[in-house]
């Protein structure tokens, strides 16, 4: 640049610095000749001419200083030139260097041209395939947004079935919750009635149980006044049956009695009448006489201790008797009292309790049933509530995961537009630099 500059400028010559006055000069004698030429009869105006000559004066010593003021500035100018060559030779090696730089800038420019030529056409063909691929994706994307759109639409029946199944569900709640309220009062009453009825199970129970304890043992007392009482029969027959041998025994001894008696005094009148007969017989006789009344002695003395006997047995056998009648009157006393009651209506009593026990029983099994069921009715209400809360949350999770998608969608052809219009201006940027 600079050079062709200094090129375009005229060189001072020698005679512009040594003979600054040369045009001048002939500018001013171009001047005066012809003033002198034209006015030949006017020698009478010299003194225009003295004032010419003095103005000209004036002009050359104006020219020579104006001549000194140029060879200062030449001087400076030179000076001037010569820094200006050598910063021109400065500027030339700088110039050198720069294209040396230049030639290895534009090679490696047009390395990097043909690499970004080879990325350009493969972005081309990467681009071209996205487009395809976009295309593609517009497609299903609005596949996929009528889809969304029918399953919105179904969604909203859904939403409208759920919510009148919902107040259907509301409404059995509410008829559930009223009817299991009259159930807790029901089975509040028939707690309470069970309760009462427990009690009263248990009083007749402790009564049976009084009863049959008492019953237990008045059985007890009775097996063994049966079993004494058989003694007794036993005892009585083996008393009557010995009763009857000594009143045999006893009718032997009198009727042996009677016979002897009978002997003595058959012995006692023949003793009388043979006294007067034989002397000799009367100690035998008396012998025999006191044998016989030593006989008959003992045999009474016998009979009567078998009377007593028998008298003993006799009262003891009316004892046994007594007191056998009177265990009679006890189990009949017993078997007859309408104080302690009978067997039977205890039983009776005792199975009309157990049947009002078990009727209580199953009246509270089925309020229990009927409480579960009305808990199970709850439970499934609550879980299709769940069930449907969920169903919503899942639906507007869905709905949110699908507009963030369709953010990412958008951004992401947004961006691959950016790139296209990008890669469009990157072309022609490119084909900018190859028509340099």
């Amino acid at each position: 640049m600079f050079t062709s500059r200094k090129n375009s400028l005229p060189s001072p010559s020698m005679e512009d610095s040594f003979f600054p006055l040369s045009s001048p000069s002939s500018v001013s004698l171009s001047l005066t000749v012809p003033s002198s030429t034209s006015s030949p009869g006017s020698i009478d105006s010299g003194g225009d001419i003295e004032t010419d000559l003095i103005l000209a004066a004036e002009l050359g010593q104006a020219l020579l200083e104006k001549n000194e003021e140029l060879a200062a500035s030449l001087e400076l100018r030179e000076r001037e030139i010569e820094a200006l060559q050598q910063e021109k030779h400065v500027l030339q090696r700088k110039l050198e260097m720069n294209e040396l730089a230049s030639r290895q800038k534009e090679a490696e420019l047009t390395a990097d041209v043909a690499a970004l030529n080879t990325e350009l056409e493969r972005h081309h063909s990467q681009g071209n395939s996205r487009r395809r691929d976009e295309s593609e994706q517009l497609t299903q994307l609005a596949n996929h947004n009528q889809r969304l759109v029918e399953q919105l639409a179904e969604a909203v029946t859904l939403e409208h079935t759920l919510r009148t199944e919902l107040r259907s569900l509301r409404e059995e709640m509410e008829e559930s919750s009223f009817s299991r309220n009259i159930g807790f009062t029901q089975l509040e009453n028939i707690q309470g009635e069970n309760k009462v009825l427990l009690e009263r199970l248990t009083y007749i129970e402790a009564q049976l149980k009084a009863s049959q304890e008492d019953s237990d043992r008045l059985r007890i007392e009775r097996d063994g006044l049966r079993e004494r009482l058989s003694a007794l029969q036993i005892k009585l027959r083996e008393k009557e049956a010995e009763l009857e041998q000594e009143q045999g025994v006893v009718f032997e001894l009198r009727t042996m009695n009677r016979s002897l008696q009978q002997k003595v005094m058959n012995l006692g009148e023949e003793s009388i009448l043979d006294s007067t007969h034989t002397q000799p017989l009367s100690l035998l006789s008396e012998i025999q006489q006191s044998q016989a009344k030593e006989a008959l002695l003992a045999h009474s003395t016998v009979l009567q201790a078998r009377d007593e006997e028998i008298q003993a047995l006799k009262d003891e056998l009316r004892s046994q008797k007594e007191e056998l009648e009177s265990l009679r009157e006890e189990t009949t006393l017993f078997r007859d009292s309408p104080e302690k009651p009978s067997y039977s209506s205890l039983e009776s009593e005792l199975a009309a309790v157990l049947q009002e026990k078990e009727s209580l029983t199953q009246q509270l099994l089925n309020t229990i049933k009927h409480k579960v069921a009305l808990s199970q009715e709850l439970e499934a209400w609550q879980e299709d509530m769940r069930l449907v809360i969920n169903q919503q949350v899942q639906q507007k999770e869905e709905e949110r995961r699908r507009e963030k998608e369709q953010e990412k969608e958008d951004t992401r052809l947004q961006r691959s537009k950016s790139l296209k219009v990008k890669g469009e201006g990157g072309k022609k940027f490119f084909s900018f630099f190859r028509d340099k």
